[in-house]
C-alpha cells in the first residue's frame, strides 16, 4: 500500500468536495479501498480546516505516481442552484487520465 501525500495548493478557493465522490476505473484497480478512503477523508478534513479549498488537489506517492482530485462546483455555484445535480461531483483520477 502506498503513502499518498497531498501537495500544497497553488491558490485558495471555495470548493467543498461535497458532491458525489467518483473514482476512475484505473484508480479502483491500482489503489486499495483504504488508500482511496484515506485520500477522501484527508480532503474533507482539509476543507473543514480551510473553510474551502482550490478545485484541484494533487497527491503524490513515494513512487512518484500522481493523483488529481477535482471538484466540479464551487460553493457559489451550488448556492446559485443553477446546476444539474449530476454535475455536483468530485473525481479522483491519475494525472495521466486527465
Amino acid at each position: 500500500m502506498a503513502t499518498w501525500t497531498r501537495q500544497s495548493q497553488e491558490t485558495g478557493g471555495k470548493y467543498q468536495f461535497s458532491g458525489q465522490f467518483v473514482v476512475t476505473q484505473t484508480v479502483k484497480q491500482e489503489l486499495t479501498k483504504v488508500e482511496i478512503i484515506g485520500i477522501y477523508y484527508d480532503i474533507l478534513k482539509f476543507v473543514e480546516e480551510q473553510g474551502g479549498i482550490d478545485y484541484l488537489q494533487v497527491y503524490i506517492d513515494e513512487q512518484g505516481r500522481k493523483l488529481f482530485f477535482i471538484d466540479q462546483l464551487s460553493t457559489d455555484m451550488i448556492q446559485s442552484g443553477e446546476y444539474r445535480e449530476e454535475d455536483n461531483c468530485c473525481t479522483l483520477l491519475f494525472a495521466h487520465e486527465y
